[in-house]
């Protein structure tokens, strides 16, 4: 079958390898346009558009997707079926019908828990132990269209949303080659969602990347380890901007303030309003990435320091 890609993040690397490696015509790659980054502002091709260039795959970056001119384009090529993987716009149905055969979307979670922009993070918020893939026909209301395959994939208690994703963009894979193979052989079923199911995951706001340090030490190590490694959880120290990118829960008995150092302990513990958390990576402000523990041995740490303040 000729086959569209719709993807901009590293998520959908995977998905995209295996279509180049499978026996479906594929083409074109349509990718977010180029973003600027760092301290020169320099235009970056997103991962999906420098692997489909390493992969020699045509590419195509419209800023607006919906535009009647990119529409006009897309419809001159003989589309069987398109998939979308973390692309990063809403279609419209004059672009969602141009495939013969529709839009596959791999969604990170089990639909119809978690729509929306942020599905892993959420899951990890909630202190979910289990999600999964959803490989689902693209509809006009976003993440809502009928499931063709669903695979659950359990997750680990430090596990990041970084490491997560990662193992979850191999399994969509997968499944939407599966379901390309159904789609061919005419086996394809379609489950309707129930929408009384659903729960949103919108995208994550500056707001929830503050650390309250009253809450119990599983929220704040949940919230850690979902917004790791971007955009990352942050807290003050010494009137300097800290953020948090990985922890665990320690079992030592000992009690503090929330926020308070505990310098008695190895490591680097900090105390919340219940329990306590090890803090095992962070970027201090203008800093590189380093470890609890250099970071305490660097900060000479005094009894009665707190975080957050």
């Amino acid at each position: 079958m000729q086959v569209a890609f719709f993807g901009t993040p590293a998520f959908a690397v995977p998905a995209l390898r295996a279509l180049s490696a499978s026996g479906h015509k594929l083409g074109p790659v349509v990718a977010a346009a180029a973003q600027p980054s760092g301290r020169g502002r320099k235009l970056v091709p997103s991962p999906v558009e420098q692997e489909a260039r390493k992969l020699n795959l045509p590419v195509l970056t419209p800023r607006n997707p919906n535009a009647p001119a990119f529409i006009a384009e897309l419809k001159s090529q003989p589309l069987d079926v398109a998939v979308l993987a973390g692309y990063g716009h809403i279609l419209k149905p004059a672009l969602l019908g141009l495939p013969r055969l529709g839009f596959l979307n791999i969604h990170p979670s089990l639909l119809p828990r978690y729509r929306g922009a942020a599905p892993i993070q959420h899951a990890l918020l909630a202190g979910e132990r289990e999600t999964g893939v959803t490989i689902i026909f693209l509809s006009e209301q976003v993440d809502a269209g009928d499931i063709v395959a669903q695979e659950t994939v359990s997750i680990g208690e430090d596990e990041t949303a970084g490491e997560l994703s990662d193992r979850l963009a191999e399994v969509g894979a997968r499944l939407v080659l599966s379901a390309l193979t159904s789609i061919g052989n005419g086996e394809l079923r379609r489950t309707p969602q129930d929408p009384a199911l659903a729960t949103g995951a919108t995208k994550i706001t500056k707001a929830e990347r503050d650390i309250d340090w009253a809450q119990p030490a599983g929220q704040i190590h949940n919230r850690i380890r979902a917004l790791s490694p971007e955009p990352g959880v942050v807290t003050n120290f010494r009137r300097r901007r800290l953020v948090l990118l990985r922890s665990r829960l320690s079992p030592v008995p000992e009690k503090g303030k929330p926020g308070e150092v505990l310098v008695r302990q190895p490591g680097l513990l900090v105390a919340a309003g219940s329990g306590l958390l090890e803090i095992l990576e962070l970027k201090p402000e203008g800093k590189g990435v380093q470890t609890g523990q250099d970071f305490r041995n660097g900060a000479r740490l005094a009894a009665g320091e707190r975080f957050g303040t």
